[in-house]
C-alpha cells in the first residue's frame, strides 16, 4: 500500500475530521472511500461523454436539420 501526504487546508481537514467522527471511522477511511467514489464517477462521466461525442459525430446531419427547422 501506498503512503501518501497532502495538505489540507485547516477549515478542510477540520470537517474531515467531524465528518469522520460523525460516522465513527478514521480520516484515513473517509479519504479513501471518498477519493474511490470520486474516481469511480468521473470514469463514467468519461465513458458517457466519449459516447455522446460519437453518438453527435454520427448523427451530426441529422442534428443540423433539426436546429435548423
Amino acid at each position: 500500500m501506498a503512503t501518501l501526504s497532502v495538505r489540507l487546508p485547516d477549515e478542510l481537514s477540520e470537517r474531515l475530521t467531524a465528518y469522520s467522527r460523525s460516522k465513527h471511522s478514521s480520516a484515513n477511511s473517509t479519504i479513501i472511500h471518498a477519493l474511490d467514489r470520486f474516481l469511480t464517477e468521473e470514469a463514467q462521466a468519461d465513458v458517457v461523454a466519449t459516447a455522446a461525442d460519437e453518438v453527435f459525430a454520427r448523427r451530426a446531419e441529422l442534428f443540423d436539420r433539426l436546429a435548423d427547422t
